[in-house]
């Protein structure tokens, strides 16, 4: 794997004009079953895991933070300092390259990101996913687990993502950010190639509704489906 670095973001100006203080991002998401359930399975697998490293949350907790030692929330859209809860903190960095030392959480969580780290290809695209799940091991403890929600696609519609995905770059202008979403199996074999092992791979209840561009879309209309991805750094790892 050739590592690459933050510059090779291509989204990074699109995703901060769309994503800061977008309020009716963050209220859409409160009232849809599926981002329930992901609060749901987030609460679950952060509590009492000690010291939390949120990536990409954009300054939001969607879960209550109290119910872990502490959490340190770290996105490009942030400043440096102390965070809405008493046990978090913000800091400013890229998923790419992320601003701490080896071996410094307990869990690391990442919601719905990684298709956001996008860059002028689709091999661009999958280097980087790798990065970032590389990034996630690099700042785990040894027995420390990553937690990944991310919505996927099939194999056919990643087909189709991979033939539309350089032409959209040339012409989407303003809006949501272009972004490029991968199959279950893609993130698996790539967490796995960074020393990952998997714990556990569960489908996400989708309910009737999902964001999809920043727009609410009935899900019998869109290929995404949000997955919940558990894996471990090996004790000896």
């Amino acid at each position: 794997m050739t590592p690459t670095t933050a510059n090779s973001q291509t989204t990074i100006a699109t995703n901060a004009a769309w994503f800061q203080d977008n309020d009716h991002y963050i209220e859409a998401q409160s009232r849809l079953a599926c981002y329930r359930n992901i609060q749901r399975i987030v609460e679950r697998e952060v509590r009492g895991a000690g010291q939390v490293l949120d990536i990409g949350n954009g300054g939001f907790f969607n879960y209550d933070t109290t119910i872990t030692e502490h959490v340190t929330a770290v996105d490009l859209f942030v400043p440096d300092g102390p965070g809405p809860t008493p046990n978090s903190t913000f800091r400013n960095g890229s998923f790419l390259a992320l601003p701490f030392p080896d071996r410094s959480f307990d869990c690391a969580i990442q919601q719905n990101v990684l298709h956001h780290v996008t860059g002028r290809s689709v091999r661009a695209n999958h280097d980087n996913m790798r990065q970032c799940l590389a990034e996630m091991f690099r700042v785990l403890r040894p027995g420390g687990k990553a937690v990944v929600v991310e919505s996927t696609v099939g194999p056919l519609f990643y087909q189709f993502e991979r033939l539309v995905y350089r032409p959209l770059l040339w012409v989407k202008r303003g809006g949501h950010p272009v972004t490029f979403q991968y199959t279950p199996r893609q993130l698996m074999d790539a967490a796995a190639e960074v020393g990952f092992e998997l714990e556990e791979f569960s489908l996400i209840p989708r309910g009737w509704f999902i964001l999809q561009l920043g727009y609410i879309w009935p899900c019998i209309l869109t290929p995404a489906k949000p997955v919940k991805l558990v894996f471990r750094r090996r004790a000896r790892g």
